[in-house]
């Protein structure tokens, strides 16, 4: 943060810049209020999980705090070293269409998105951990189906 309390801003790759991200999220205080603090989503280019990927890419991470959402920028080290409970796979088109609406209902392109198969849902803990950590409202709200009735 600045001096002035402002989110600096840091940009993330193609994922986009943090304090516009940090800025259009706090508008969903009430969406994310359910996670745990400490619960993680992240957020990446499609081409980072690809063959051809890169391990390091850039990664936008939102981590739940006693405080709120808060936006950061990451490193990704690979599928298998992530830190985070979700990680949400954009292509380009799909990224630019949220950076494209981060001053409007940026949540909603994220569920257009994800309904249209442009985001990609990755589950790094299971089904009970992430119930546990609040996840339940904000993936239906988010439009993430888990497949199957087990828990």
């Amino acid at each position: 943060m600045s001096e002035n309390g402002a989110m600096a801003s840091t940009f993330v790759g193609s994922v986009g810049d943090v304090g516009r991200w940090q800025v259009a999220l706090a508008a969903y205080k009430s969406t994310f209020s359910c996670l745990a603090p400490g619960s993680r989503i992240g957020l990446v280019v499609e081409a980072a999980l690809s063959d051809a990927g890169r391990v390091g890419s850039s990664m936008l991470v939102w981590q739940a705090t006693d405080q709120g959402l808060r936006v950061q920028a990451g490193n990704f080290p690979g599928f298998e070293q992530t830190d985070v409970d979700i990680l949400m796979v954009a292509d380009d088109a799909a990224l630019a269409s949220m950076n494209d609406s981060l001053e409007a209902d940026v949540l909603a392109t994220v569920r257009r998105l994800i309904r249209d198969g442009k985001i990609l849902f990755f589950a790094r803990k299971t089904r009970r951990d992430l119930d546990n950590a609040g996840y339940e409202d904000l993936l239906d709200q988010l439009g993430f189906a888990f497949m199957g009735a087990c828990r």
